[in-house]
């Protein structure tokens, strides 16, 4: 590094003894005088800080090719070795093409346009600014953070203006949620020294005011944004809400915005704008400025553009000391008009990139591969720094920090207010051309000589589409009047229709005779000329008709008399049957106090010998005589009877059984009350479902149009329903189209329908309006062929979405639906038919969930009839402790007994004794109150024994004979002694 700094002394030192320094030209914009004096002074000083090896040489220009021609050739003939220009990109990209032939490397210090990388392979130039595409996403990138979604670009014709927004431009339509309502460009070259009083940029202004948009987006160069900015002024456009974003045309230059007293007006306080970052925080940015202020230089002349020419002088500087004499005097060969290339231009332009890319030059303004922006906010004195832009971190704040910006408070909006405004526009001040026709029943015509004369006034209109306009006049602020289509009508619905030009609602919106519409179908047809709003109102296809008396069904339904319940209401009865049944018998046989209960509780404690051997004792061989004498009685409600009790309640009729028991009885009352109701039911149901059928038959779909023969129908030509049934794709759909009757007016049809057996297909809504006098009409919704209803607009209509939003609102309160519905019903609030209820009527089918209250009821009933039979345990209880024994022990004994019975009669299950115990040897003399286990002998004194044998709960006995074998067999046979009697 120390044998480079001294060959670079040497050389500067060289040249200097040789005091023949290189020439350098320096091309400014002669519009801009103020600038160009900063800059030429700048440039001044940092030659002369190079020992004077540089020697500038100035051309003014203005606009014009030719102006600009000259001053490249007045360079070029001045023997420059290299030129710098300081103009915008318009103009240094002609300059780039003219110096390009001459192979002088070029400079460009402050152009930005996207557009100007190299075209040409002979094109020498360096940039010294990023391009605009990283601008443009600095301000997409504040566009976002702000929610400004909707914008328009004012910018200038030339290449600067348009190519700076390109890329924004192309941002925003890759982006869902931004919308650029409107592109101004204006020619550059008008006329600013006009008087205030002339408006010179009036048309751009108009268009962005009547866009509603509050969010501008200015390139242009500052001279015209000043001149912009006092016409804005006075057209409300730099009022509170608007926000004006300004690219580094303007921002780079806040100079140009000022008076003549270096002032500016307070109307700019707010304005937000986007510069490059060019090391104003660098120790060599502050080194420079206190040099160049400690030779009498002025701060305010260290501006982008300045700082920016002065680098470029460094850096041709430093790459010229690697020439020697002979590429300089090569450079008297080079003339404008021999059009002769400098052939040192190659080496010297590569020195200049080896240079530029290896840092040698200040960092002030060296490219970065990702520049960093700055984004300005105009305050009192100027445009102050707020924040940073780049390309791997978004928006920084003011010190580098990522934050959220629609939270900051040091930043200013027009209107010196510190909230971030919404960027929305509003419709106040705004007048709206309506086209309208009477179409009733959203629209009404006041039939009056002043209305007559003159239809546009909102007062000789109502219904329920003024009645919108009115609310929303009045909540959006805006003013209207009415527009009558010409033919009076609302126009096709397909492009072949000619709206353009054809008088009609359509027609007129499509030519932008009107703003809006009253509420019309949506189609798609439709949709790819016009935008349409928010929906009002959906519609459908429907059928009126007069019912008609008797059946024209190709068929009738054998099992009619099902159909007041559905079948899984009926599967649920005959469930409910089986069910009821089998808690009949369970409650007789286990309560207590049933014929069952207290018949076998008696059997089971009588102390009477008899009884004592009943339950001591079961047969081998049945007794049926014996068995149908002690069961009488006791199985009168089985399991068979108790279905049949069931079952027979539920048709209406009784039988002569019935539980004796409380809880069976209250069972059985709730099931009697429950077959009452829904007896009741099932007969004026079916009753009224037969009177209906035999006296009212409608068309309910169109396939059951098709297929009958009692109707004819039609429908009203040229609506959108009929062009829907036309073109459908399914063949049924047509069929209805094309064999139906071709209907002129809503009266024709109307007028059919009175006549009988027609049927006329259209929008449920017309139906309805049509016939609504009409109380003997159905009309049947097809719901087929579904449409909605709203207002048409152009397209790109300003006001689109401040209505819709409004439109939000109006639907959360059901003001559309509720407004519709009145207005439909008719326009004086006459007499209405009757409402049919949806409710269960005289034909409704019932359902399990109609009938849940019941079968609740029923379900209840259960759960106390089983708290009554426990509660009856407890009373026979009490009732057995009166006879000296205690309740608990009754209690326990009663549930015992209830236990054995449950098991031995119930199931058949024996409690575990040997076959054995079920012989019994008894003295027949009544002796003997015990039975024995082991006969006596044939010599005892006692009495002969018999022997008895339980089976079933029946009781056979007789003395042992002879003939008694011994036998052993599953004990059926009992006798165990060798002796032949007993």
């Amino acid at each position: 590094m120390l044998i480079r700094y001294i060959l670079v002394l040497k050389l500067a030192f060289h040249s200097i003894a040789e005091l023949i320094p290189f020439k350098v030209g320096l091309l400014l914009d002669s519009n801009d005088e103020a600038e160009s004096n900063a800059i030429k002074r700048l440039a001044d000083f940092t030659i002369s800080t190079m020992y004077w090896t540089l020697q500038l040489e100035v051309q003014y220009h203005d606009q014009t090719y030719l102006s600009m021609m000259g001053g490249v050739c007045s360079l070029i003939d001045q023997d420059v070795a290299a030129i710098i220009s300081a103009s915008d990109s318009s103009s240094t990209a002609i300059q780039s093409n003219l110096i390009g032939q001459f192979q002088i490397p070029f400079i460009a210090a402050v152009a930005t346009n996207p557009f100007m990388e190299t075209p040409y392979v002979n094109n020498m130039e360096l940039r010294l600014s990023p391009t605009d595409v990283h601008q443009s996403e600095a301000v997409y990138a504040l566009l976002k953070e702000f929610l400004w979604f909707d914008f328009s670009i004012l910018a200038s014709s030339d290449s600067f203006g348009i190519r700076s927004t390109v890329r924004l431009q192309y941002l925003a339509s890759q982006d869902i949620e931004f919308h650029i309502k409107d592109i101004q460009n204006f020619d550059t070259k008008r006329d600013l020294s006009q008087p205030s009083d002339v408006k010179v940029f009036s048309k751009e202004l108009e268009v962005i005011k009547d866009s509603l948009v509050r969010v501008i987006v200015l390139s242009c160069h500052g001279r015209f944004a000043k001149r912009i900015f006092s016409e804005a002024k006075e057209m409300g456009l730099m009022a509170k809400d608007y926000i004006w974003i300004t690219l580094d045309g303007v921002t780079a230059r806040p100079d140009t915005l000022t008076h003549g007293d270096r002032s500016y007006l307070s109307y700019y306080k707010g304005i937000f704008g986007t510069t490059p970052h060019y090391g104003k925080d660098s120790g060599e940015y502050s080194d420079l400025k206190d040099a160049y202020v400690l030779n009498g230089g002025l701060s305010t002349d260290l501006t982008r553009a300045s700082v920016k020419v002065s680098e470029g002088l460094k850096l041709i500087h430093f790459s010229l000391l690697r020439l020697g004499d002979i590429e300089r005097e090569t450079l008297k060969e080079v003339r404008c008009g021999k059009l002769n290339t400098w052939g040192a231009g190659q080496q010297l332009y590569s020195n200049m990139k080896k240079d530029f890319s290896g840092r040698q030059i200040s960092s002030i303004t060296g490219i970065e591969h990702f520049p960093t922006y700055e984004i300005m906010n105009f305050k009192s004195d100027g445009f102050e720094r707020v924040g940073f832009w780049t390309y791997e971190t978004g928006l920084l704040d003011s010190v580098g920090q990522k934050v959220k910006w629609r939270s900051r408070k040091d930043l200013t909006f027009i209107g010196s207010d510190t909230h971030p405004p919404t960027g929305l526009g509003s419709l106040e001040g705004y007048h709206l051309r309506i086209g309208i026709v009477e179409y009733p029943p959203t629209t009404y015509f006041v039939n009056s000589l002043e209305c007559e004369k003159d239809p546009s006034r909102p007062r000789c209109w109502y219904g329920w589409s003024p009645e919108i306009f009115t609310r929303l006049a009045e909540d959006l602020k805006f003013t209207y009047d009415y527009a009558v289509a010409p033919t009076k009508m609302v126009g096709g619905t397909s492009e072949s229709d000619s709206w353009s030009g054809s008088g009609t609602l359509m027609g007129d919106i499509i030519d932008r005779k009107t703003d809006i519409t009253i509420p019309i179908s949506m189609t798609y047809d439709r949709a790819k000329h016009v935008d349409f709003t928010a929906p009002l109102h959906e519609d459908s296809a429907a059928l009126a008709m007069y019912p008609a008396i008797g059946s024209f069904a190709s068929s009738a339904n054998i099992f009619f008399f099902l159909d007041p319940f559905e079948m899984s209401v009926w599967g649920t009865i005959l469930l409910l049957i089986f069910g009821i049944a089998i808690l009949t018998n369970f409650f007789s046989k286990f309560s207590p106090l049933g014929t069952y209960g207290e018949k076998l509780h008696a059997m089971k404690t009588c102390p009477c010998k008899k009884c004592v051997l009943r339950r001591r004792v079961k047969k081998v061989v049945k007794c049926q005589v014996d068995e149908g004498e002690e069961d009488d009685g006791m199985n009168d409600l089985s399991i068979y009877n108790s279905n049949w009790l069931i079952a027979a309640g539920f048709v209406l009729q009784g039988v002569d059984v019935l539980p004796t028991s409380p809880s069976g009885r209250i069972l059985l009352l709730t099931w009697w009350l429950f077959i009452m109701i829904i007896s009741a039911m099932y007969t004026a149901n079916l009753t009224a479902s037969l009177t209906v059928e035999s006296a009212v038959k409608t068309i309910n779909n169109f396939n059951e149009l098709l297929s009958q023969e009692y109707y004819e129908w039609g429908a009203l030509e040229g609506d959108l329903l009929s062009s829907q049934l036309k073109n459908s794709t399914e063949e049924e759909h047509r069929d209805i189209y094309t064999r139906g009757k071709k209907i002129i007016t809503t009266d024709v049809a109307a007028k059919k329908i009175k006549e009988g057996r027609f049927v006329f297909v259209g929008p449920r809504t017309l139906l309805e309006f049509v016939l609504k006098d009409d109380c003997e009409k159905i009309v049947v919704d097809t719901t087929s062929y579904q449409n909605q209803w709203a207002f048409a607009v152009p397209f790109h209509a300003p006001y689109l979405k401040p209505i819709n939003k409004m439109f939000i609102t109006y639907t959360e309160e059901g003001y559309f639906t509720q407004g519709f519905e009145r207005w439909k019903s008719g326009e004086e609030g006459g007499e209405t038919c009757p409402v049919e209820s949806d409710e269960i009527g005289s034909d409704t089918t019932f359902t399990p969930q109609l009938l849940a209250g019941l079968f609740i009821i029923l379900a209840g009933a259960v759960g106390c009839s089983l708290t009554i039979c426990c509660l009856e345990f407890l009373f026979v209880a009490y009732l057995d402790s009166r006879k000296g024994k205690g309740f608990c022990e009754c209690l326990g004994t009663r549930i015992y007994l209830k236990k054995c019975e449950v098991m031995e009669e119930w199931f058949g299950l024996d409690r575990g004794k040997s076959a054995r115990n079920n012989i019994i040897f008894y003295n027949p003399d009544g002796t003997d109150d015990k039975p024995i286990e082991v006969p006596h002998s044939s010599g005892s004194n006692r009495s002969p024994y018999h022997y008895a044998n339980s089976n079933g709960g029946m009781i056979s006995h007789r003395a042992l004979t002879t003939q008694d074998r011994p036998f052993t067999e599953e004990g059926n046979f009992i006798l165990k002694q060798k002796d032949a009697y007993a």
